[in-house]
């Protein structure tokens, strides 16, 4: 007798199965493939689902009408498509350590950056602090950058028995070449396995080092920030245990502090970080281009996410800092910033790594982002040698960026669906008018008033703040600025910087029905903000005191 052919259902369930056992093969496998070839299988096996279903499978299936390859096809497409969201979202596997043995993470070796400009005995204090806080055989290095301190470091504080004594090498800047240039001179110089780089006015507390190491021993492509407290000048000591860590990228190129449950740090603060060596010469390092103060954090931190890195705080490591404050001379910079520097900065992060977002730059006019030098160059200048990191590296898009962190950039009220004017219910050509500019508020605060109504956009509004679950809008911010609605104080509706965590109960405003409502827990009777005599008061609500009008979908949402 010939042999009996395959049945037509078993090479059926062959390819049903083909994506969760190629995955398996290749080292990609994900439960969600298998799952719909699991569903899927019964169906194909006519005993299997007659059993199920009766004779009543294709009136209760109506996939069954589908011809069996267009069933394949689609179970195809979405078992591949699964698997590439995973891939995507997943850390890059080329950067991960397999495991990393105690006796590879005990090798590795730091080497601690200080840019230092005037620092005087802040100097001395941080490089004690730094070797101090560090056990024998970690610490591989100190390398003070004098940023053109008169005198020398090298002739005041940091003399020859110093440098011996705590592991100092000294570079010196003839003239002050600004707190980027010493960073990238220092990591340049750098021969450690980890670069850490500090301010020059720090405190770093016992067992910091811990986490960074593990962290970064796991994946070299990993950038670690400390959490960040306070420093007493007086004692060099920590004040107090409260600390940040975390920030996130506004449209106008600045960054915000914010808290999170995850460990993740869109955007790094500044100068606090470690880096492993080799991920520090694969990224280049920071932008050559910029100058002074400002705006490489911001470099830095998108370089790591869009090109296969990633930022993670150390919430076991703390570095107490001194913080500028302009009620203690004793917190002052010796140094001078060259004005417009920091938006030229920013600028050229923005650009390089916005892509077609870098449209919404235009919304901030302090950036001066379609400005041009007397050739028709932009007074930016070149991005080609970021360009280049962008593409030998094959970086993400931004979109990509704000995906990854949907919780700050959806969820959190920075890309809102619409946005929109509040009109007085009673004097309809009278609008709440937020009184600052687009962007940051310099001190923090502003204010917002009835105007006569005109369309402009310090008249726009949306929802923003995450709610509890997570998702928006808990509070109202004023659009293309960093404000949020607090209440009301001497007849004006009163704005703080957005809290997109939505952890701020003062900010819990919202507009329902006509009413801009603070949100209340409990039975209590709610409190509203209402127009008064052309000014503001939050009073009892009852009634609709606003009429919500020109709703628009903004540029950031249809980019």
């Amino acid at each position: 007798m010939p042999p009996k052919s395959l049945p037509k259902y078993t090479i059926r369930v062959g390819l049903i199965w083909l994506v969760p056992v190629g995955t398996l093969v290749l080292g990609c496998f994900h439960w969600t493939p298998l799952l719909l070839a699991l569903l899927l299988t019964p169906l194909e096996v006519p005993k299997v689902r007659s059993r199920l279903f009766g004779g009543r499978a294709k009136k209760l299936l109506p996939c069954l009408k589908v011809p069996a390859l267009l069933r394949l096809s689609l179970l195809w497409v979405l078992q591949v498509w699964f698997i590439i969201l995973w891939r995507a979202n997943a850390p890059n596997s080329d950067a991960q350590s397999p495991e990393a043995s105690s006796e590879d993470l005990e090798a590795l070796r730091i080497s601690v950056v200080l840019p230092c400009a005037g620092e005087g005995l802040y100097a001395l204090n941080t490089v004690r602090a730094v070797y101090e806080s560090l056990p024998p055989g970690v610490l591989h290095e100190i390398i003070v950058v004098d940023d053109g301190t008169e005198p020398p470091l090298s002739q005041s504080f940091l003399t020859p028995d110093v440098l011996e004594k705590f592991q100092v090498t000294i570079l010196r800047h003839a003239e002050t070449v600004g707190l980027i240039g010493a960073k990238k001179d220092g990591g340049d110089a750098a021969t450690g396995d980890i670069i850490v780089f500090f301010d020059c006015h720090v405190a770093p507390q016992p067992g910091w080092h811990e986490s960074f190491v593990r962290l970064i021993g796991e994946n070299y492509r990993r950038i670690v920030t400390p959490v960040i407290t306070d420093l007493d000048v007086g004692t060099w000591q920590q004040r107090g245990t409260g600390g940040q860590a975390k920030c996130y990228l506004t449209w106008d190129a600045d960054f915000k502090w914010f808290e999170s449950e995850d460990p993740y740090v869109p955007i790094l603060s500044g100068g606090l970080l470690g880096i492993s060596k080799r991920w520090w010469n694969e990224t280049g390092g920071y932008d050559v281009q910029m100058v002074g103060w400002g705006g490489e954090n911001l470099d830095q931190s998108l370089r790591s996410w869009l090109c296969g890195g990633e930022i993670m705080m150390a919430k076991d490591s703390f570095v107490a800092h001194m913080w500028r404050k302009p009620d203690d001379p004793r917190t002052r910079a010796k140094y001078t910033l060259k004005a417009g520097a920091a938006n030229r900065n920013r600028l050229r992060a923005a650009v390089a790594w916005f892509g077609e977002f870098s449209e919404k730059l235009s919304s901030f006019p302090s950036l001066q982002s379609e400005r041009r030098n007397a050739d028709g160059t932009p007074w930016y200048g070149d991005l080609s040698n970021i360009l280049e990191v962008k593409n030998r590296l094959k970086c993400k898009s931004f979109a990509w960026f704000m995906h990854r962190f949907k919780h700050v950039y959806e969820d959190g009220g920075l890309i809102p669906k619409e946005t929109f004017t509040l009109k007085d219910a009673s004097h309809s050509d009278m609008c709440l008018t937020y009184e600052g500019s687009a962007g940051t508020s310099p001190n923090g605060r502003g204010t917002a008033v009835l105007a006569p109504c005109h369309g402009g956009e310090r008249q726009r509004w949306h929802g923003a703040n995450r709610f509890d679950k997570g998702e928006c809008c808990s509070g109202l911010r004023a659009w293309n600025t960093d404000q949020c609605v607090t209440g009301v104080l001497d007849g004006k509706v009163s704005t703080f910087v957005c809290d997109v965590s939505g952890q701020n109960a003062h900010q819990a405003w919202q507009l329902d029905s006509g009413q801009l409502k603070q949100r209340s827990g409990g039975f209590m009777q709610s409190d509203c903000v209402t127009p008064a005599d052309g000014s503001l008061k939050v009073r009892r609500c009852s009634g609709a005191s606003w009429l919500q009008d020109d709703v628009l979908e903004p540029i950031e949402s249809n980019l």
